[in-house]
């Protein structure tokens, strides 16, 4: 599958979401807004990094767009880049039959290296955001490997959007 740069958008975010119901409520409202605002501004490919976390609540987000847009005759996609085959071989039971789902419901599923490699995770979010034109992310200001992904979609003149508060 070609991606288009100009429609397609990323997303990056931590691992762990809010505990705190109220403001895990108000992310899940803020993600579903920017998803559903830019397919009115003509997105129309959603490139996810299938880690459990931020990934899998905004491919949920999408999935539920998809069903939700079918009546207005449009057509988004779900895209998963995943740094490695067997990247969810050491989750929880819960995170892991969560991501097989959704990776059912994908519309193409890249593996960006076979095998792991110090580096796979790094080599797939530049890939999400080589591809991209906007970056949807739930970044807190810390080291860590979305913080590589937004520095990264700054330098590459990428728009972001983040939903942390």
């Amino acid at each position: 599958m070609k991606l288009y740069k100009e429609k397609t958008i990323c997303f990056s975010g931590h691992r762990n979401l809010p505990t705190n119901s109220y403001q895990y409520e108000k992310l899940w409202i803020d993600l579903y807004e920017e998803i559903e605002k830019a397919i009115k501004d003509g997105f129309d490919t959603f490139l996810m990094g299938a880690c459990y976390g931020f990934d899998l609540l905004a491919a949920e987000m999408v999935l539920v767009q998809k069903t939700l847009i079918i009546k207005e005759q449009k057509r988004i996609k779900l895209i998963a880049a995943i740094p490695f085959k067997e990247q969810a071989a050491k989750w929880k039971e819960k995170d892991r039959e969560k991501y097989f789902k959704i990776l059912k419901q994908c519309d193409e599923v890249i593996y960006v290296n076979i095998q792991y490699s110090f580096n796979c995770y790094h080599k797939r979010n530049r890939f999400m955001v080589d591809n991209s034109s906007r970056l949807i992310c739930y970044y807190d200001g810390g080291k860590s490997g979305t913080g590589y992904t937004v520095h990264y979609a700054k330098k590459m003149g990428c728009e972001e959007i983040n939903l942390y508060k």
